[in-house]
C-alpha cells in the first residue's frame, strides 16, 4: 500500500474510531455489545432474536454491564406462538424479559451449582419493570447431572420449564448466551398454551328412513278352463268352410251388385218360360 494511501485510511478512520469508543465512566470504560448482532451469526435462533427487536428488550439488553440471555430456538419459539392465543405486545415483552438474567451465567458456573440444595434464585429483566407480581420475575435454577440444570419460574405454578441444552457464546464478565430447551413460561403472562386440538369425533349416523311397505299389486284374474272357441265357420255351395271375420261389418251392397241380381232373376224367369213351353 502506498504511503499516500495508508495516511489517508488512517486519518479517515481515526474519527470514526474514536466517535464509535464508549465514554469512560468513574474510571472504568463502558460495556460495549450488540445482542442482536451477538445472535445473528446463529440461524437457529433467528425467531427469537427477531422477537428480541420487536419488542425493544435488546436495548435494555445492550444497556446492561452483566446480563445471561436464556434463548430458546427456533422450533421451541414457534411451537410456542402456535399454541398460544394471540399475545399483545405487552405480554410479549414480559415473556422476552424474563429471559434475560441480570448476572453472568456461564457454563463453568452452572458446573459449580449446589447439587440436591435448594435451588439457586436468579433476578430478570422483568422483575425491574415494576409490573411483575408474584415472584413472576425471578427463576430458580436448579443443578442436575453433568452440569445441566433446570429454569423454573420462582412463581408457583409456572406453566413451563426449560432445561440447559447448551452455551453459544460468552464475554466474560458481560454477556452470556444460554441455549434453553423451550421458553419458561411464568403465571400470569400470557395463557395457557392451547395443547393440539382432539381429533374430531365422528359424526352421528344420520336417522334411518322408515321404509314404506308398498302393497303388491292384484294377482292377475285367473284363466277360464273353458275351452277357447274356434271361429264361426260359414258353409258355402261347394261344401267348404271359411272363417268369418270376429269384428268386421259386412259391406253394404253397391249398384253393381244390384244390377247383377236383377239379371240374374230376369235370366231365371226367361229360363223358367222357356222350360214351361217345352214342356
Amino acid at each position: 500500500m502506498a504511503p499516500s494511501t495508508f495516511l489517508f485510511v488512517f486519518f479517515f478512520l481515526l474519527p470514526a474510531t474514536a466517535v464509535a469508543a464508549p465514554p469512560a465512566t468513574g474510571g472504568n470504560a463502558a460495556v460495549a455489545f450488540n445482542v442482536t448482532e451477538i445472535l445473528s451469526r446463529y440461524p437457529e435462533f433467528k425467531l427469537f432474536n427477531f422477537l428480541l427487536s420487536k419488542t425493544r428488550v435488546a436495548r435494555e439488553v445492550n444497556s446492561r454491564n452483566s446480563v445471561t440471555v436464556l434463548v430458546p430456538d427456533n422450533s421451541a419459539v414457534d411451537w410456542l406462538l402456535r399454541r398460544s392465543a394471540r399475545l399483545p405486545r405487552a405480554a410479549l415483552v414480559e415473556l422476552i424479559s424474563v429471559h434475560v438474567a441480570l448476572d453472568y451465567i456461564d457454563a463453568a458456573k452452572l458446573a459449580a451449582l449446589p447439587r440436591g440444595g435448594q435451588p439457586t434464585v436468579v433476578t430478570t429483566l422483568f422483575q425491574t419493570t415494576g409490573t411483575a407480581r408474584n415472584r413472576t420475575g425471578f427463576l430458580n435454577v436448579t443443578a442436575t447431572g453433568r452440569g445441566g440444570a433446570v429454569f423454573v419460574s420462582a412463581a408457583p405454578g409456572s406453566l413451563i420449564n426449560a432445561t440447559f441444552k447448551r452455551a453459544v457464546t460468552a464475554r466474560p464478565y458481560n454477556i452470556s448466551v444460554l441455549q434453553i430447551s423451550n421458553f419458561v413460561v411464568p403465571p400470569g403472562i400470557i395463557t395457557r398454551p392451547r395443547l393440539p386440538l382432539p381429533p374430531p369425533s365422528p359424526s352421528p349416523p344420520a336417522p334411518r328412513m322408515r321404509q314404506m311397505a308398498i302393497a303388491p299389486s292384484p294377482a292377475p284374474a285367473p284363466t277360464s278352463t273353458l275351452p277357447r272357441l274356434s271361429p264361426k265357420t260359414i258353409p258355402t255351395s261347394e261344401g267348404d268352410t271359411a272363417e268369418a271375420p270376429d269384428t268386421a261389418e259386412a259391406p253394404a251392397p253397391s249398384r253393381g251388385h244390384v244390377t247383377r241380381a236383377t239379371s240374374w232373376w230376369i235370366g231365371s224367369a226367361v229360363g223358367m218360360a222357356c222350360m214351361l213351353g217345352y214342356l
